[in-house]
């Protein structure tokens, strides 16, 4: 086998991968993107001047095509600051809904009950299984999940991090041109040379967290992919775009990557990973009367 033959294989195989994805897009699916750090260390078999271990960091990347339709959904900016505002008035719920909410709870609780007291078995006859959904045939369907290439770079420099969003908008837009949803850009007047990043983000990142406003001129105009990740992949992303805010066209600015959310899978690992700690007792013998273990 040549040297590049298996190279040549791996990106044939992820042509094949976007190719699938390309076909759930044309098909109207919406899609988000999932992404989190990878870091291992290398270490040197025998330690010198030039030679030395090496932290090596990258950014795993995949897609996530959504179940449920969102077709129906508003996508407008928030009418009302959540600071300030009184949720009960913007959210109010009928007595129907009420109702509903109450007898999924009841349904929620009885399966815990019928987990840890087996006793109470006896009146799962008389509850139902599931509770009822709108897309419950859809929501029990197998995710469609494409795998994206790793990318070798740094959650903690922000140039990498910016270098991430930009290879994002690369793929969004291959994703939604070859699907035939968008013209593809002019390439007139582009240049390969990226804007400009700065040496810091603000605090409080006010550039990423701005909803984009649909440009004519924009061949995605309308279209935001959300990114997921844990919490330090959420600042970071975040902070990477608020550093590209003041650039000129929708791409530059990364428009399309749009909300940026936690999933906090770390700290659901951590919660299964604690320690089970036994505590002292009691134990009384006719012998020698109570002990202490």
């Amino acid at each position: 086998m040549e040297p590049n033959a298996k190279y040549q294989l791996l990106d044939e195989i992820g042509d094949h991968f976007m190719d699938h994805a390309v076909q759930l897009v044309k098909s109207g699916v919406k899609f988000v993107y999932v992404l989190d750090n990878i870091d291992w260390e290398e270490k040197a078999h025998d330690v010198r001047m030039e030679s030395q271990n090496k932290s090596v960091h990258a950014v795993a990347s995949s897609i996530v095509f959504c179940r449920i339709p969102k077709a129906d959904l508003p996508d407008d900016c928030p009418q009302k600051d959540l600071k300030t505002c009184n949720v009960r008035e913007v959210v109010k719920l009928s007595s129907s809904e009420k109702n509903a909410i109450r007898c999924r709870y009841r349904i929620l609780l009885a399966q815990i009950l019928f987990e840890h007291f087996p006793e109470l078995c006896v009146f799962k006859p008389y509850m139902s299984a599931h509770t009822e959904c709108l897309f419950s045939e859809k929501a029990s369907m197998k995710s469609e999940v494409i795998t994206l290439p790793v990318l070798m770079k740094d959650e903690k420099k922000y140039a990498d991090c910016v270098d991430v969003l930009d290879q994002l908008e690369k793929w969004t837009q291959k994703l939604y041109s070859e699907a035939g949803l968008c013209s593809v850009p002019n390439p007139t007047g582009s240049t390969d040379q990226p804007p400009a990043i700065g040496n810091r983000s603000r605090p409080d990142q006010p550039g990423s967290h701005v909803h984009p406003v649909p440009s004519c001129d924009d061949p995605l105009s309308g279209i935001k992919i959300p990114c997921y990740g844990d919490q330090l992949t959420r600042v970071r992303l975040a902070g990477a775009k608020d550093l590209r805010a003041g650039c000129h066209s929708a791409a530059e600015r990364l428009d399309h990557l749009y909300p940026f959310c936690i999933v906090d899978w770390h700290t659901k690992r951590s919660f299964l990973k604690v320690t089970i700690i036994i505590l002292p007792c009691t134990v009384y013998s006719e012998t020698f009367g109570p002990i202490f273990i």
